[in-house]
């Protein structure tokens, strides 16, 4: 989870208002006719279980007529259902539950019924409630009844920043099997590294947005990883020249997700990074990074660092990557020109 878990769930109870929970448990606990199904002379049940439970509704309809109806908080329902999950099924007529944007959810079956717009920290908030409580009813509304707010870029790229802070079954309970065989190898686990990429591909398939006016990144890659630190971080580019370092950032995956929500990716792989401040980087002989600094060699570089210099410089004309990947350097260019206007 993020590193405000709970917190949304907490606000939507002090902002809303949850009954006396007094009244809620002198409506469970009141003494009322049970519902008894007919039965023919062998014990067997006369009715279908659809009949039934129309029947049982109907009766318990009836036997709380007089009593007032109470909203118990979604914390409460999840309590009280953890171990049986219809517990509360004779108290449909009753009770509601406290959902996003304080919208009161009706009950039916034992399911939670409505269809809404929630932040996306609290879907997956609620989803996490569902997992600690092995409560179905939750995380089936909160994955498929509910509709993530949009988000702007700014909140797009904190998510993908965050992998350590999401829980992987949260994230494997948005994700469908269709889904996670098309971005994962054989349907397979969920890479720390790719976390935050797949919590926005649970984002995407439950239909949420993105506002922002940025059309397009481009993704800076090393040609080699030798020589490079493996806790580096990955400088990304945006259309309207705003520069971003992204921890863990699995760009084969992003690429896809972001493509679904709108935003094009262009992977740029660096082979040669030049700055006049501080020195060049490139890859020797042996397919290591070498850094050279005023004449000084020193086996290893700030790849990211140097690559945001770089970019600010305009630097990289003249380098072998730009002879071959001239026009996606003109297009930064023309980007990182618009910055200065």
């Amino acid at each position: 989870m993020f590193v405000l878990v709970g917190q949304a769930l907490a606000q939507t109870a002090s902002n809303c208002n949850e009954t006396d929970p007094n009244q809620f448990f002198a409506l469970i606990n009141a003494p009322v006719q049970s519902y008894i199904a007919p039965l023919d002379r062998n014990g067997s049940n006369l009715l279908s279980e659809n009949e039934i439970f129309i029947q049982k509704s109907r009766h318990y309809f009836a036997e709380f007529k007089d009593f007032p109806p109470v909203t118990i908080s979604m914390e409460r329902f999840a309590s009280v259902t953890e171990n049986n999950p219809t517990a509360l099924e004779n108290f449909e007529s009753k009770i509601t539950v406290l959902g996003p944007n304080c919208n009161r959810l009706n009950m039916y079956r034992s399911r939670l019924v409505g269809s809404f717009t929630a932040p996306f920290e609290e879907i997956m908030e609620l989803v996490e409630l569902g997992l600690r409580t092995d409560n179905e009813a939750i995380i089936q509304f909160s994955t498929t009844q509910l509709t993530p707010q949009e988000i702007d870029f700014e909140k797009l790229i904190a998510i993908l920043s965050n992998d350590l802070a999401l829980d992987e079954n949260v994230v494997n309970s948005m994700i469908s099997e269709s889904l996670r065989d098309q971005f994962l190898p054989q349907g397979g686990k969920i890479n720390l590294n790719s976390m935050s990429e797949m919590a926005l591909l649970g984002f995407s398939s439950m239909g949420g947005l993105v506002d922002s006016k940025v059309g397009q990144i481009y993704v800076f890659i090393p040609k080699s990883v030798n020589g490079i630190n493996n806790m580096q971080e990955t400088a990304v580019l945006t259309s309207d020249a705003r520069l971003y370092n992204i921890a863990g950032f699995d760009h084969g995956i992003a690429s896809k997700v972001l493509s679904r929500l709108g935003v094009r990716t262009t992977v740029v792989q660096i082979s040669e990074i030049a700055t006049e401040k501080f020195g060049n980087c490139k890859i020797d002989l042996a397919g290591k990074w070498m850094q050279v600094v005023s004449g000084k060699k020193v086996r290893s570089c700030p790849f990211m660092e140097l690559v945001q210099v770089m970019l600010n410089e305009k630097s990289y004309i003249g380098t072998y990557d730009y002879k071959f990947q001239a026009v996606v350097f003109d297009e930064i260019s023309k980007i990182m020109e618009s910055k200065n206007m």
